[in-house]
């Protein structure tokens, strides 16, 4: 059975190095992390809510609370509660239901932000082998850099106070091979929507927590691309 090898996939990653890499950022759906509030009645023992998936649940009837895992379940991906037989929720009984729109999974079939504002040009891209003692220091851990090509690439991009500024951050999307209009000023670093020729491809893609931009604040990321 054929393998792409080790150094198969420093080959990779060496081409990837070659290209523009941007870090685009947008805000995404804002329904993302909203609460709702409703008055559902069970069907067939089920309840069906307006989305998914869902998180910080929960189920009242007038000043009665409800438990979960002795009343009902949760299915919170596919936002379908249950109502358990031998818990203290009656048959067809209406409840009020408070809940959370959960942030989606990435999904694997995208190729673009669903709303981008603006892209940065990457400061740093450097080949990188793991180590605890390592001084490039990611959300997934600790990293070194490596002279010779590995698997790894550290990517490190910081924005600066004007860039998107006002506007509320929910996805992060690592950009491979983005052109630009020819007709930008020299040394340009950061590129709304109007200023791109062809977007490139999308390399990885992140869902984050609400990030509120002001002018008063840089962000900096860092992420390191196996491959």
């Amino acid at each position: 059975m054929a393998i792409l090898t080790k150094s198969g996939r420093a080959a990779i990653a060496a081409s990837i190095k070659q290209q523009p890499i941007h870090l685009a950022w947008g805000t995404g759906d804002p329904t993302w992390e909203s609460a709702h509030t409703l008055t559902k009645t069970f069907a067939n023992n089920q309840i069906q809510l307006d989305h998914k998936p869902v998180k910080a649940l929960s189920i009242t009837q007038g000043e009665t609370t409800f438990i979960a895992g002795t009343d009902y379940s949760v299915d919170s991906v596919m936002g379908v509660i249950t109502r358990l037989p031998n818990g203290n929720l009656e048959n067809n009984a209406t409840v009020s239901i408070a809940y959370t729109y959960a942030t989606p999974p990435e999904p694997i079939t995208a190729n673009a932000l669903l709303n981008e504002v603006g892209r940065r040009t990457a400061d740093e891209v450097l080949f990188c082998v793991g180590d605890e003692d390592g001084d490039l220091i990611t959300p997934t851990g600790r990293f070194k850099a490596s002279s010779t090509p590995t698997n790894n690439l550290f990517l490190r991009f910081t924005f600066d106070f004007d860039n998107a500024s006002n506007q509320i951050i929910r996805e992060l999307g690592v950009m491979v091979g983005t052109l630009t209009k020819p007709d930008l000023p020299p040394g340009q670093r950061y590129f709304e929507p109007t200023d791109i020729d062809e977007s490139g491809i999308l390399l990885v893609l992140e869902r984050t927590v609400p990030l509120i931009r002001t002018a008063a604040t840089r962000e900096t990321f860092s992420f390191v691309v196996t491959f």
